[in-house]
């Protein structure tokens, strides 16, 4: 199985006004180190937990399916199209069920069911993931908001040739346990 992204999340879920206020950053040459902080959170926080925090677009390569199929991407969404050989494939030839957004919703993974008259070859799934904006995790967005300010205060101490300490967990990081998803592969 392969997965990779093709469309990236068009926005952040901590926009650069959020971070400013939270790091009290006035500064307008601060802007362009914020961005790259705040996209240096999310994709921390997407390590740690194991979801897709920004809504993007995903291709999962695989090879022919026979049975029901747990999507690697939580949460997933919903399927823009399958292709098998190459070709297009009807919806209505599989089914789809979309992973919750919070840890109490079920299922946990997105599930893409062939039905019998699903042709079999090297399949590819096209599927939208991550959280829209409005449905956001506001614990992630917390968590991400007290990175970007540490690493915001402490950027000169991560300067070529300085000591670099590495951050140790703290009571912030259990904001994400909650979404931490558990290997299934």
């Amino acid at each position: 199985m392969t997965v990779r992204l093709i469309t990236p999340p068009a926005a952040e879920p901590v926009t650069l006004e959020m971070a400013r206020l939270h790091t009290r950053a006035d500064a307008v040459e601060d802007d362009a180190l914020l961005r790259m902080l705040i996209t240096a959170a999310r994709v921390q926080a997407e390590d740690f937990t194991r979801r897709v925090l920004g809504e993007s677009v995903w291709g999962v390569e695989t090879g022919p399916l026979t049975a029901p199929f747990r999507l690697p991407l939580v949460p997933c969404m919903a399927v823009e199209s399958v292709t098998v050989g190459g070709e297009a494939v009807d919806a209505g030839l599989y089914g789809f069920t979309p992973s919750g957004l919070s840890p109490q919703e079920s299922p946990l993974r997105a599930v893409f069911t062939p039905g019998p008259e699903f042709p079999q070859g090297e399949t590819v799934l096209t599927v939208r993931s991550g959280y829209p904006a409005e449905r956001f995790p506001e614990p992630i967005r917390q968590w991400m908001l007290v990175r970007i300010g540490t690493l915001y205060e402490q950027r000169e101490s991560f300067a070529v040739g300085s000591n670099f300490n590495e951050f140790s967990r703290s009571f912030i990081d259990s904001l994400l346990d909650p979404y931490v998803v558990t290997r299934m592969f």
